[in-house]
């Protein structure tokens, strides 16, 4: 019995992770890496992967998102903290989740028109919307359900394209050329994971306490967080094989969507276009309804006079607006914003697995202020690591200097 709850919990994690990105990403860069895909892929999985578990453990271990940024300071917790939920709601990563799913319907449709993503759109989340208000039931119905029926339908695709032809060397584009390891881990920043992982954290936690009464929910969050890890990392490195196969079906492609919709009807002419819709409607409608439940829990509870549905509500209205914005609109908004926040997150993430004391609160403004003001530094010179030694030793003072206090 145990066992069948942690799987599920598993699946639970994979269908709050697995969406838009976590398709379309790996893809691509294994189809721009071609032969350097080794140490992209590595740098992918260590962002997009290993950071995400660790902020799901995180989040465990502290509470929320905002009982860590408050060791900080309490302003700092408040906007910090909503920025996060607007860059992972309503402003990017929600919108996302229809805009992609979206692309893949119209292209299996052979449309483009403007009603038909309205429609699309407004059902998508009035459906995600819908599913959202119980966030304590996303278990039985994400885990249970849709997260193994996608898992298969990704399974029977890459079957399909593997069994079409064997690997092939293939060039390297772009960036892949120089520095596989840093692009890929960039890459991994877009799928927005590690910054989700610390606001999912509370509902992970919501559904063990419920569907585990009597055990230990700290642990088993950190069963799930890894189990699922291990499970996005196996279906990574399935979607990697086909962006490194899809060669042979294009010779370029703008995004990790255009790869596989091209692999899909080049190995399934009758019905490929129709398959990725399907797994792109399943990934996206998963990670929007458990984005939805989280936004919906914190914003309920810094504005209690407006309930938790009517949040929902409300960010499925703004999402539904800036969906129709498009995928490769919404991805190059998206990047500059989370190599500004990443890094701060990810700063957080790693203090709080240090025990908690009081002598940590200049550790904690230090590197804080450290990791905000070098990550603006590398978006605007384009070097993007300057950021982790000023970090460290802003950290590593932090310690010296609340010793000494205490």
């Amino acid at each position: 019995m145990i066992l069948s709850r942690r799987v599920m919990m598993s699946f639970t994690v994979f269908a709050m992770f697995f969406g838009a990105g976590n398709l379309i990403f790996p893809v691509f860069l294994a189809f721009q890496a071609g032969e350097n895909v080794i140490p992209a892929f590595l740098g992918f999985a260590i962002s997009a992967i290993g950071l995400p578990v660790l902020a799901l453990q995180a989040a465990t271990r502290t509470g929320s998102l905002g009982t860590l940024a408050d060791r900080v300071h309490p302003l700092f917790s408040r906007i910090f903290t909503i920025v996060i939920y607007l860059a992972i709601g309503p402003c990017l990563a929600i919108p996302r989740t229809a805009s992609t799913s979206c692309e893949m319907v119209l292209l299996a449709m052979g449309s483009s028109s403007r009603t038909v993503t309205f429609i699309y759109c407004t059902v998508f989340f009035a459906a995600a919307g819908l599913m959202a208000r119980k966030p304590e039931k996303l278990s039985k119905r994400l885990g249970k359900f849709l997260s193994p029926l996608l898992i298969l339908l990704i399974l029977f695709l890459l079957t399909g394209t593997l069994s079409a032809g064997s690997l092939e060397s293939t060039p390297v584009q772009g960036s892949y050329v120089h520095s596989p390891f840093s692009e890929g881990f960039l890459e991994g920043y877009q799928t927005m994971d590690a910054i989700a992982g610390l606001v999912f954290g509370s509902i992970l936690a919501l559904n063990i306490s419920k569907a585990e009464a009597g055990q230990n929910v700290k642990r088993e969050c950190v069963i799930a967080s890894i189990a699922g890890g291990f499970l996005i990392l196996a279906v990574y490195t399935g979607l990697a094989l086909i962006g490194l196969s899809s060669h042979r079906f294009l010779a370029s492609a703008a995004n990790g969507a255009e790869i596989l919709s091209a692999a899909a009807s080049a190995v399934f002419p009758g019905f490929g276009r129709c398959l990725i819709a399907l797994i792109f409607i399943i990934a996206c409608f998963n990670t929007c309804t458990g984005l939805l439940s989280s936004c919906g829990e914190y914003f309920s509870r810094i504005v209690p006079s407006v309930s938790r549905d009517k949040w929902i509500a409300l960010f499925c209205l703004v999402s539904l607006v800036l969906a129709n914005a498009g995928l490769d609109q919404m991805i190059s908004l998206s990047a500059p914003v989370l190599e500004l926040i990443y890094p701060v997150a990810v700063t957080l993430m790693a203090l709080a697995f240090i025990p908690h004391q009081s002598g940590l609160k200049a550790a904690y403004v230090l590197s804080a202020a450290s990791a905000l003001i070098f990550s603006a530094a590398a978006l605007i010179t384009g070097k993007s690591f300057i950021w982790i030694p000023p970090v460290i030793i802003a950290a590593a003072a932090g310690f010296i200097i609340g010793r000494k206090r205490s």
